[in-house]
């Protein structure tokens, strides 16, 4: 009998997609694998380039952390534990399913990794000497009007170099995945389901992840059923060709 797996894709940042997967009747399920890593960052021989990412990938889980509070301390949203969910639910809950951080950054083509880094700091370059050219920021529509602001225009050189290594992180998340990702979550989820003799399963993932690890399960031979996220932004972002 073949293995069963329903895989939902989620936007990380909102509850919606957890609480609409737990939603299910949980009872023919015996576990829940959920994208997600150890704690343990690791060092690289590329140790510039490598921090540059490490540090763009803890201020994602930095502004993650953030909104999740504010988003979670609104008076008509209700917290959401996911793990503890599950567990009360009977399930198996497994949330260390993906690529370490070192094998993320080891999955991208090292020439692409170079040019996005080399763009951005020729932005960031022209930026910090187009600062010596004002003294303020202004806001302009071009050959209509321009809009004078009292910021500094060194607020907007600062804001950009601190912003660097996050741009540098999410433009090579967003475009330098090699699929590498999706072959270790199904790999690992095939692997751990076979040790725990695991037959039905839950799968949570963000939304990009959703057809390439549905696409690799079906080529083990098991059932799968495959939910999109609603979420708005990530339905503007599949009309649009982004994922």
């Amino acid at each position: 009998m073949s293995k069963k797996a329903v895989i939902q894709g989620e936007i990380h940042i909102f509850p919606t997609d957890r609480k609409s997967l737990m939603n299910r009747d949980t009872d023919q399920y015996e576990a829940l694998y959920c994208e997600g890593r150890s704690d343990t960052i690791s060092p690289h021989h590329h140790r510039n380039r490598y921090n540059l990412y490490v540090i763009g990938a803890l201020t994602l889980y930095l502004l993650y952390g953030m909104f999740s509070y504010v988003y979670s301390s609104l008076p008509f949203i209700q917290a959401y534990d996911l793990e503890a969910q599950a567990k009360q639910e009977g399930l198996v809950f497994d949330d260390n399913i993906d690529l370490e951080i070192h094998e993320i950054f080891d999955s991208y083509n090292i020439q692409t990794v170079n040019f996005t880094l080399i763009s951005l700091i020729v932005i960031f370059a022209l930026e910090f000497l187009y600062s010596f050219q004002v003294d303020s920021i202004s806001i302009a529509i071009p050959g209509l009007i321009t809009i004078p602001t009292p910021v500094p225009i060194w607020v907007l050189t600062l804001l950009i170099g601190m912003l660097l290594p996050f741009m540098y992180f999410s433009l090579l998340v967003s475009y330098g995945n090699t699929g590498d990702r999706d072959e270790k979550m199904a790999r690992t989820i095939v692997q751990k389901c076979d040790k725990r003799e695991h037959e039905s399963v839950l799968i949570l993932v963000g939304d990009k992840h959703v057809e390439p690890i549905g696409e690799k399960l079906d080529e083990e031979g098991w059932e799968v059923e495959k939910e999109r996220t609603n979420n708005t932004i990530a339905r503007i972002k599949r009309r649009l060709g982004f994922s």
